[in-house]
């Protein structure tokens, strides 16, 4: 078996979380939506979900129907108990699914940003370790209300939901810990005007903020997804495993 990675769009790949998944030897299938692939119509022979983030809202499905798609698959991998990941559209995604609203900020959120560990973070096995305090790399238009399941694991100032946990294996980060170098220069290749008119001082921060912060978010990101790894030794077989939420 292997992971299915749903990626919406050229602009936002995996980046650090396939780096940590070759780490972890998991093998895992790319469906590139922008390049035409279509998604599975059986889920049942993947052990767990990524999906990426997107230009598109999560309430877009009419205009790119592969959402629908993706909130089918999100629930069939809840039900069937095996573990899911969503980075910022796959965060809303998974919100949407559980029926919670997903609309727009007043404001987008970009740029390195601070976040700070909730107590529910703190007991959680993917963010126990990371620090109190920790920043990663935001890009979004849109926030999510939270599932009525949900645990949330980290806020923000202008964006409080920032992750969240639904059971023990289900996870949806707003933020985007697989930015590294490349991904980055690859934004500023395809959206320099939109980006220095969020932050026209961006450029001048690269060298001295973001490059600096982006060698440590990409670290904590490899460490947390070979945590989240583990939760593919978990099906919805009833297989025992050893790794436990602390309630």
């Amino acid at each position: 078996m292997s992971i299915l990675i749903i990626q919406p769009v050229n602009l936002a790949p995996p980046g650090e979380i396939v780096t940590a998944l070759d780490s972890a030897e998991e093998t895992y299938e790319i469906f590139r939506i922008e390049e035409g692939d279509r998604l599975p119509k059986d889920f049942s022979k993947y052990n767990g979900l990524i999906i990426l983030g997107g230009t598109m809202g999560a309430n877009d499905d009419t205009k790119f129907p592969f959402l629908t798609e993706v909130k089918k698959a999100i629930q069939f991998f809840y039900r069937s108990n095996r573990p899911v990941l969503g980075v910022c559209l796959g965060a809303q995604l998974i919100a949407s699914s559980f029926n919670q609203k997903v609309g727009k900020m007043s404001t987008p959120e970009f740029g390195i940003t601070e976040l700070k560990k909730t107590d529910g973070g703190r007991n959680d096995p993917l963010f126990k370790n990371l620090p109190d305090t920790f920043s990663f790399m935001e890009w979004h238009e849109d926030y999510f209300e939270l599932p009525e399941e949900a645990t949330l694991l980290a806020s923000g100032a202008h964006c409080v939901n920032q992750a969240f946990r639904i059971k023990d294996n289900i996870y949806g980060f707003q933020f985007h810990p697989e930015v590294n170098e490349s991904i980055l220069q690859s934004w500023l290749n395809e959206e320099k005007g939109w980006i220095l008119k969020q932050d026209p001082d961006f450029l001048e921060k690269i060298d001295s903020t973001v490059k600096p912060s982006l060698l440590h978010s990409t670290q904590l990101c490899r460490e947390m997804v070979t945590k989240w790894a583990k939760l593919l030794r978990k099906t919805g077989l009833g297989e025992e495993n050893d790794f436990n939420v602390v309630k």
